[in-house]
């Protein structure tokens, strides 16, 4: 390794997860090599917009950027809605949130959404059981311009601490309403394979019988994560007490906090899947998130 790109190397970490605002409006990414899915933010909401009638599909907040107003929606099963004719103390279904769009250039688990919605819909016993809330784009400005950022140049993704942006105020918002059993956040990386960070919450057995879920999907599972860091289970980096130190420390001298520490913290399972945003491929890189999602809902 050279000095110029040990130091590229550096200046990007201290990018990503140093620094909560790093540019001061949404600014596109060209550093780590993402293919653009070809994402269109207005046909996108009508998409899910017309899942209305399966699924309650509403508005959970509007951020306005350059006189625009771009809407996160909140998608939610209408499990929460039916009524229960078992007996007077029936047993809670499980609760499951699905974060999507959380970088904005991370179009894959966007793209996974409406077939998601399309696989519940189609299995009336699973859309019985499970109640399901889904907020995509969690950072809809950011998918609009092919960001990592929101409107104002934030990493949502770091912002679970002070709260500043009105997107991770919209997602505590649903975390406190919905209550969830299990959250699920859908991202992608630039390692080659796919792989996902579990937190302290999930159980090993679990993480297991998922892998083994997203593999019989197709997808290649990473032997590192993007950090290069080998894995003790391919495709699985889960939350040892080195990292669970680092993650603590992280958010209290530098105030940054993600959305799967932010669930460790309340004892919510959260897994975040990163599959690689390399890939040209739509069904390569959108089909781990579809069978994860699905997966879960299955499993619990």
């Amino acid at each position: 390794m050279t000095l110029a790109s040990l130091r590229r190397d550096l200046s990007l970490f201290a990018k990503y997860h140093l620094v909560r605002r790093s540019v001061r409006y949404p600014a596109r990414e060209v550093e780590l090599g993402v293919v653009s899915l070809g994402f269109d933010p207005r046909s996108y909401v009508q998409t899910l917009r017309d899942y209305e009638g399966p699924f309650s599909v509403s508005t959970l907040a509007e951020v306005r950027f350059e006189g625009e107003r771009f809407p996160m929606l909140f998608i939610r099963s209408r499990a929460w809605d039916a009524p229960d004719s078992r007996p007077r103390t029936p047993p809670r279904r499980p609760r499951v949130v699905v974060l999507a769009g959380v970088h904005g250039n991370e179009h894959a688990g966007l793209l996974a959404v409406p077939r998601i919605l399309e696989r519940v819909a189609a299995d009336a016993e699973l859309a019985a059981r499970v109640d399901l809330t889904i907020v995509t784009p969690v950072n809809p400005v950011g998918a609009a311009h092919l960001s990592r950022y929101n409107g104002e140049g934030y990493d949502i993704n770091r912002d679970f601490v002070r709260f500043d942006t009105v997107e991770a105020r919209a997602v505590r918002r649903v975390m406190a309403q919905a209550r969830p059993d299990f959250v699920v956040s859908l991202h992608e990386g630039p390692q080659d394979a796919t792989f996902f960070f579990s937190n302290r919450h999930v159980a090993p057995a679990l993480a297991s019988r998922l892998l083994a879920r997203v593999e019989a999907g197709g997808a290649t599972l990473a032997a590192h994560d993007y950090f290069g860091r080998a894995l003790p289970e391919p495709g699985h980096a889960p939350m040892d007490s080195a990292t669970y130190a680092l993650t603590w420390l992280w958010s209290r001298t530098l105030g940054m906090m993600p959305t799967g520490f932010y669930a460790d913290q309340r004892a919510i399972p959260e897994l975040t899947l990163e599959s690689s945003w390399r890939a040209t491929s739509l069904d390569a890189r959108v089909g781990p998130h579809v069978d994860l999602v699905c997966g879960v809902l299955a499993e619990l």
